[in-house]
């Protein structure tokens, strides 16, 4: 079992649930079960609350210590857990760190967190959740085990959105929208804003036929850059979509009806490398974002990309 443990992969794979999962073993008290964690001992029932005294969770705006700091996981965080963890365990050798969606660490936090991960104390270990592990430092990386959470099959999601009672077809597209993830799979099933949101982004963006209307678009979503995330990945699984209606059967297209007949024709033509320019195209956006680039000329760059794209 290595110390130090970096789960990536997207949001509502299950990378959550498996660190919770994995302290659970290793707090769990019953030394004769045959299954770990057994599930019924002190520690185990602590677990479930997370609120076992020999565990500490990090996470963005619940801060160990009183702070001023609000969209960060603070330094003063950071300190806080190592002085818990130099302390004798309250129920046991061990102490447990979990910390969700680590790159929510500020830059300060991550350096001061590099010493502890390189010698931890004994009985000492870290469970670090990502969903954007590039926002990490390489050093910080570099001391962790990485395991990456690959997305969820169709087949599987589909499985549990019948479990929860959804509607065959909204199941189908909600597993498309999903990008593999079961939470939000089951989170877009039953959020009617969702789908008509999708049903905006996709007309405005995709049916964009002359140059004025890259102006128009731009202007109308230049103040809503706090959905630029959902917008972007709404383009990204319509991107999706296109790929599967253009490798299945005519029989199974129907998810390519919402399509206007430029971007038809596109997935009839379309070379592998075509797909890729389009992912790269919104990938590049995302990351003209985070880096504070003027959201309406990331846009407009990007309507620019599509439109180019749908006449190659």
């Amino acid at each position: 079992m290595n110390h130090a443990i970096l789960i990536s992969g997207e949001r509502g794979t299950g990378k959550w649930s498996l660190a919770q999962a994995i302290a659970a073993f290793l707090l769990c008290e019953d030394i004769h079960s045959e299954q770990k964690p057994c599930g019924k001992c002190r520690s185990c029932t602590q677990m479930e609350g997370l609120s076992h005294p020999d565990l500490i969770v990090m996470r963005k705006g619940k801060p160990l210590v009183p702070t001023e700091t609000k969209n960060a996981i603070p330094v003063s965080d950071v300190l806080e857990m190592q002085k818990r963890i130099s302390l004798q365990g309250f129920q046991g050798n061990r102490h447990i760190v979990m910390i969700y969606h680590s790159e929510d660490l500020n830059e300060a936090a991550q350096n001061k967190m590099l010493k502890t991960l390189e010698e931890p104390p004994a009985g000492t270990f870290f469970l670090m959740t990502s969903v954007n592990p590039d926002r990490l430092l390489p050093t910080l990386i570099s001391r962790c085990r990485p395991l990456k959470i690959q997305p969820w099959g169709d087949r599987e999601i589909l499985r549990v959105l019948a479990e929860n009672n959804v509607d065959e077809i909204r199941a189908q597209e909600s597993v498309m929208e999903a990008g593999g993830s079961f939470g939000k799979a089951l989170t877009v099933s039953s959020d009617e804003e969702y789908w008509k949101l999708r049903e905006k982004v996709l007309r405005e963006f995709l049916f964009c036929d002359h140059r004025s209307d890259i102006l128009k678009t731009s202007s109308e979503w230049k103040d809503r850059k706090d959905e630029a995330d959902v917008l972007f990945s709404i383009l990204e699984n319509a991107v999706h979509r296109m790929m599967h209606g253009a490798v299945t059967a005519d029989s199974s297209r129907e998810s390519m009806r919402w399509m206007p007949s430029e971007w038809i024709e596109f997935t009839e033509k379309a070379r592998p490398k075509d797909y890729v320019q389009l992912f790269e195209a919104i990938a590049l956006a995302r990351k003209r974002v985070r880096f504070s680039v003027n959201f309406q000329a990331v846009l407009e760059q990007l309507i620019l990309s599509l439109m180019e794209a749908v006449h190659i």
